[in-house]
């Protein structure tokens, strides 16, 4: 018996918050060991706590397959102290400090780390059991050439604990006699892999497989090319491949939906003194109006009007639109420090409220170069599959302003095929922090 890839997520999952729940409570009665909890500020931060771990960990890949120890506890770690940093943020920001006994939290955040990792490992030697020995393995017949083939061959063979044995392989895809002999084996599955100017040989090959008992699963050498989230869909009762998709729907969407609403809402909240301090300030340093309003280009090709604090010349582009060069474009010091500390991008949270932009994505490109970049850049227009962002994984590793396109694009193609909320949040995280450690901030 073989237990899902998904069940043991759960798995995962439901033991970790146990186990923040348990600490933090156990933490509680060590610190007031003979004294009763003072009040129930920590009841709400220790669920809250494992609201978030579940949130954060639910993106996090398990592997039902034997990972190393120093991989399990990064990616433990990892978790653990965003879930633990975002507590922290919480009792900064609700000033609940004096309610909290330090002690504990240091007493909570060590045992919880300690056990988590202790659970992990225990709960990954024991799935280990369950999916490596050999009879539990699936024996598996390969029939194809080309890359794919070479692949799938190369994979079975160098993870000694995949869930995987391969059985048998046919390079002769008109060899019909070995095809045949197949179905006298006995085999979990059978993988054709065809170069797709072959696959036309489909339906004699599965004619071919006729008798045997096995599953046959198809792997065209189509998803050897760059595609975005590809996978399989039904549309009106009818299977589609996915070759360049959205990562995007369903749950994913509503927790992406969710985080850009209530981040945004929080930080224009909490923002809204300075918001105002830098209107005034822009108002006065440089005649013409506070915000800048310019056309950009998002979430499946459709423009929007951008908002950001004016940091240049009210007329800078009267000839016409340019790309680039935007510290020759600055009005005043004062503007050149707010875009060094990336205040000019504070309204586009404006922007994300209204659904136009999400606060993590590929920087918005203007229409004027939208057609262009798409015909010099590979695989340009396919960072359209997912809104516009405030800032992104492009901008935290200092692709910003008049930096190399290509890299640019290579980055946000790899946050889209590797989305989660907790790559969202590192991100953001260390957006907040990067005007501190570094001098070049232009943001386009």
């Amino acid at each position: 018996m073989r237990i899902p890839a998904s069940l043991t997520s759960y798995i995962y999952r439901l033991l970790d918050s146990g186990i923040i729940f348990a600490t933090g409570f156990l933490a509680l009665h060590i610190r007031f060991w003979e004294v009763a909890i003072p009040n129930d500020a920590y009841n709400n931060f220790i669920v809250g706590a494992c609201l978030i771990y579940l949130l954060s960990s639910s993106q996090s890949s398990f592997q039902t397959s034997l990972s190393s120890f120093t991989q399990m506890m990064s990616r433990v770690s990892k978790i653990w102290a965003l879930t633990f940093l975002v507590i922290s943020l919480a009792i900064i920001f609700t000033q609940s400090g004096n309610l909290l006994s330090r002690i504990w939290l240091i007493l909570w955040a060590g045992l919880a780390w300690l056990l988590l990792l202790i659970g992990n490992f225990s709960i990954e030697q024991i799935t280990w059991r369950l999916y490596g020995f050999r009879l539990n393995k699936k024996r598996v017949a390969i029939i194809g050439t080309g890359v794919i083939a070479e692949q799938l061959i190369d994979q079975i063979q160098r993870q000694a604990h995949a869930e995987f044995e391969l059985a048998h392989t046919i390079f002769e895809i008109g060899d019909e006699d070995a095809i045949e002999e197949l179905s006298n084996h006995l085999l979990d599955e059978i993988w054709i892999a065809l170069p797709i100017h072959e696959a036309g040989k489909l339906p004699g090959i599965i004619h071919q497989l006729r008798f045997s008992s096995a599953s046959i699963k198809y792997a065209p050498d189509l998803f050897t090319l760059r595609l975005i989230n590809h996978g399989s869909t039904e549309v009106m009762g009818i299977d589609m491949l996915n070759l360049n998709a959205s990562p995007f729907s369903g749950e994913a969407l509503l927790i992406k939906n969710i985080e850009d609403f209530v981040i945004s809402l929080f930080i224009l909240i909490c923002l809204s003194p300075l918001l105002l301090v830098l209107a005034v300030a822009v108002k006065i340093t440089s005649p013409g109006p506070i915000l800048y309003r310019q056309e950009r280009v998002g979430l499946n090709g459709r423009p929007f009007m951008m908002l950001k604090f004016r940091s240049m010349p009210a007329d800078v582009e009267k000839n016409g639109a340019q790309w680039g060069n935007s510290e020759s474009k600055i009005a005043h010091p004062f503007s050149r420090w707010m875009r060094r500390m990336n205040l000019d991008e504070l309204p586009q949270f404006i922007n994300v409220l209204r659904g136009e932009m999400s606060i993590v994505g590929p920087r918005p490109e203007r229409v004027q170069f939208i057609e262009q970049f798409s015909r010099e850049i590979p695989n340009y227009a396919k960072k359209h599959l997912v809104k516009a962002g405030i800032t992104g994984w492009a901008q935290i590793h200092g692709l910003r302003g008049d930096t190399d396109l290509n890299k640019r694009i290579e980055y946000d193609l790899f946050y889209i095929e590797n989305w989660s909320l907790l790559l969202d949040l590192k991100i953001i995280l260390l957006t907040a922090i990067e005007p501190f450690l570094s001098k070049n901030h232009s943001t386009r």
